[in-house]
Parts: structure tokens; C-alpha cells; sequence
């Protein structure tokens, strides 16, 4: 009898071991009948799901998830496409934010089994929840905002840490953007104001290096537009404005003033916010440029020196900005503050300098183009020749020619200011009547200028 029992034990146990799922032994198909039946389920839902036919999907997807949830990455990727789909066909307010649940949670099963990927680790996986609870949460707009901050916390601070390594990763530039939403929502508490001045210049950081490691024009000018989007959210959020910002920071600033990572984050909030002539900026500039010389810190001090009307020393500061910045993006915005300082000087051959090496620096920049037309045209009284004199519009009207080819969005605009610069074009009997010059033969704008164009007579 004993030897019966034995035995009737043992194929028991053996048939406990050769049907068991994959979510109770780890494993990640399961083991037996309960593995072909994952390995089944996995592939009758992945038929249907390639076809974007979810509904069909859904039965054995939900089968396979809950059976054999460490099978495949798939699992995840599909599955948050089918929940959802789920979510979007559910018409119940309270079913579907139990549909909306189901969502948020194969993230968190996501993070639990394939969290350790090196492509798509947590943080990863923390972005992308984010995303889908702005995109699928049954309230939309005005859905709550701040549990989505931790998670996109992580991933932030994640994709700084890469940078910072000089480790590639996947990155959504939909992340940032979120970020500042979600830190927004929690400025009802004053204690979170510094916190969110320093998450907005984290994200600005951030996209200023995918923007600087990025050769595609395209993937650039869409970095830039959420940049843009994360700074009308910055300066929409009534931390922003000058007067608030120095009742923040003015009276901790003796305090602070060899503080050097407090100094430099008050000027780049301050610069961010265009409070660039406050004199706790100023102060901060100063302080942190003698403790640690940047390119921003020169750049502050530029700005004092503008506002006092040096610009020759605001040239000096610029040009030390120049020399200290590696980003070619920040380059562009140095040249062009200085060509703008020497401008306001008068000192045009050397604005002019400056302003074409920020469209050097920078694809796509017109403003450098349209500042030297403002040049030429400004150059006027430097010719005695009444031909002469208007001759400097043909060449400020190539410049802004110049710019809306350059950058095609500003045309609008410019078609104003070059219909106002032909106005000043010499009349065909002025041309006429002139000895060296020809209605459409090139000619030579001397003096300073210095610049070959095509003579023009006003239609």
C-alpha cells in the first residue's frame, strides 16, 4: 500500500510540474500544456494586433499577459496600444476609468518584468505612463497633473544622467514638455517654487544638448519648438515675471554671493525669464563670473554694461562668452548680442562682423540679416551723393532678400520693411542722370559697406 501511495504522489507531482504558468514559476512561457497554451495565445494576438484588429486581440492577449507576463517585451508594447484602444471605445464614465486603470497598471507589470532592459529601463517605462495618462486619462485636460511628476521625474533626471555619461537612449521630446506641465500643477505650494525653477532649467539643459548632438535639421527645428512650448509655459506660470523672481532671489543674494551653483542658477532663471536688466541679475553675474568664468555669467555682465550704455566693454564681455560657450547654438546667440551692442554704437563694420558669424553659427537664422539691413539703412549720412545715399537700400533690401530665404516664416514681415526701403530707392531720373551708375548693371556701395549689388531706379 505504501509503495501504491508513493506512486500515486509522484504522478501528481509530475503533472503539478509539467502544467504550470509562467507568472507562478517566473519562468517565461510556463511550463507543459500551460506553455503551449502561452506560446498560442502570444501568437493568435500578435496576428491580429499587427492588424490593428484589437478587439480580436484582445482575448488572448489579456490571456497571455495575465498567464505568461515575463514572455516578451511585446507583451507591453502591443498591450498598451490594446488598453488604449479599450479606454477610447468605452462610452461608461466609470468603466472606462477602470479601463484607464488597467492602462496604468501594464506599466507598472512593464516596469516589474522588463525593467532591467538596458534600451528601456524604468525610467523609460515611467515617460511613456506619463504620456499615455495625459493622452488616454478620461478627464483630459483637467486631469489631475501631479502624479504624473514623480514619473517624469525619473525619466528626466535619467535622460540628464546620459547626457551627462555620454550614453545614448531613447528620448521623446514630449517628455520635457510634461515635465514642466506636471511641476506647474504643483506651484500651490510655495515650497515648490525653487524646485520648479530649477526642473525648468534641467529640461532647457536637456534639450539644448539633443539639440547641440543632432545633425538632422528637421529633428532640430522640432527640438526647438518644444523648447519654445516649455518656455510659454515657464513664463505663463507666475513664477516668471521679474518682480516675483527678485522677491525670490534679491534678498538672499549678499548671503549667496559665494554660492557659486546658487549664483549660476539664479542667472540662467533670470536670463531665461528675459529679466536680463534687474540688478539682482547683474549682482549674480558679477559674483559668479569672479568665482567661475562662463559663458553666461559673461554674458550677464554684458547686459549690465549695455544697460549703461558701455558697449564697448559689452563687446569684451561678449566675445569672452564666445570663447568659453561650445555649443554652436549658444554661439549664435552671443554674436548676435554683441552685433546688436555695436549696432546700438554705431560701430557697424564690427557689428556686422558679429552678426554674420551668428548666421554662421546657426541654420536657419534670419535676424542676423534683417540687423544688417538695419545697418545699411541706418548708414545713409555717411554719403554725400544724393545717388549714393539711396544706394545703400539695394543693398539692405538684398539682406533681407537674404533673410527670408534663409528663413521663410519671417517674409510676412519683411515684405512690409522692404516695400519701405524701395520707397527710398533713387528714381529713374536720378539714375539717368548719373555718371556711374546703370538701372540693372551691378554696382559697388562703397565706404564701409563696401558691398556689390544690383543698381535699382523706384518703379
Amino acid at each position: 500500500m505504501k509503495k501504491v501511495a508513493l506512486l500515486v504522489l509522484g504522478i501528481g507531482v509530475s503533472l503539478t510540474i509539467s502544467a504550470q504558468k509562467g507568472v507562478d514559476d517566473g519562468s517565461k512561457y510556463g511550463h507543459g500544456e500551460d506553455s503551449i497554451r502561452c506560446i498560442q495565445n502570444l501568437s493568435l494576438y500578435r496576428t491580429y494586433a499587427k492588424q490593428n484588429d484589437f478587439q480580436s486581440a484582445l482575448e488572448f492577449w489579456e490571456i497571455a499577459y495575465n498567464e505568461c507576463p515575463a514572455a516578451n517585451l511585446n507583451l507591453y508594447i502591443d498591450g498598451a496600444k490594446i488598453r488604449a484602444w479599450q479606454v477610447a471605445q468605452e462610452k461608461d464614465p466609470a468603466k472606462k476609468m477602470e479601463k484607464f486603470q488597467l492602462l496604468m497598471q501594464l506599466y507598472e507589470q512593464r516596469a516589474k518584468y522588463f525593467g532591467n532592459n538596458p534600451k528601456a529601463p524604468v525610467p523609460y517605462i515611467q515617460g511613456q505612463k506619463a504620456l499615455d495618462y495625459f493622452k488616454f486619462h478620461p478627464q483630459g485636460n483637467s486631469a489631475d497633473k501631479k502624479p504624473v511628476y514623480p514619473w517624469l521625474k525619473e525619466c528626466i533626471d535619467w535622460q540628464t544622467s546620459c547626457i551627462e555619461k555620454g550614453v545614448s537612449s531613447q528620448f521623446n521630446p514630449a517628455w520635457p514638455n510634461f515635465f514642466i506641465l506636471a511641476s506647474r500643477a504643483m506651484l500651490d505650494d510655495e515650497n515648490h517654487r525653487e524646485q520648479f525653477l530649477s526642473d525648468y532649467l534641467q529640461v532647457c539643459d536637456l534639450l539644448d544638448a539633443k539639440i547641440a548632438e543632432t545633425p538632422d535639421t528637421t529633428v532640430k527645428a522640432r527640438y526647438r519648438g518644444f523648447k519654445s512650448d516649455i518656455d510659454a509655459l515657464f513664463v505663463n506660470s507666475g513664477v516668471a515675471d521679474c518682480a516675483t523672481l527678485e522677491n525670490m532671489f534679491g534678498s538672499q543674494l549678499e548671503a549667496n554671493k559665494g554660492n557659486l551653483d546658487w549664483l549660476k542658477k539664479v542667472v540662467s532663471v533670470f536670463k531665461r525669464a528675459r529679466c536680463t536688466e534687474t540688478e539682482t541679475y547683474f549682482a549674480a553675474s558679477q559674483y559668479a563670473h569672479q568665482l567661475q568664468p562662463t559663458a553666461e555669467t559673461a554674458e550677464g555682465c554684458a547686459y549690465m554694461c549695455i544697460k549703461k550704455e558701455d558697449y564697448k566693454q559689452a563687446a569684451a564681455y561678449l566675445n569672452e562668452a564666445i570663447s568659453l560657450e561650445t555649443s554652436e547654438e549658444k554661439k549664435a546667440d552671443y554674436e548676435y548680442v554683441a552685433a546688436s551692442a555695436l549696432f546700438a554704437a554705431k560701430r557697424y563694420a564690427e557689428a556686422r562682423d558679429h552678426a554674420l558669424k551668428a548666421a554662421q553659427y546657426r541654420s536657419g537664422f534670419a535676424d542676423p540679416y534683417i540687423l544688417i539691413a538695419k545697418m545699411y539703412a541706418n548708414s545713409v549720412d555717411q554719403y554725400d551723393d544724393p545717388v549714393t545715399r539711396r544706394a545703400v537700400y539695394w543693398v539692405a533690401v538684398d539682406k533681407l532678400e537674404k533673410a527670408k530665404s534663409v528663413d521663410p516664416s519671417t517674409a510676412d514681415d519683411l515684405n512690409i520693411l522692404i516695400a519701405k526701403y524701395k520707397e527710398q530707392f533713387p528714381t529713374n531720373e536720378d539714375v539717368f542722370m548719373h555718371p556711374d551708375v546703370d538701372d540693372g548693371k551691378p554696382y559697388l556701395v562703397k565706404g564701409w559697406i563696401n558691398e556689390k549689388t544690383i543698381a535699382r531706379a523706384k518703379k
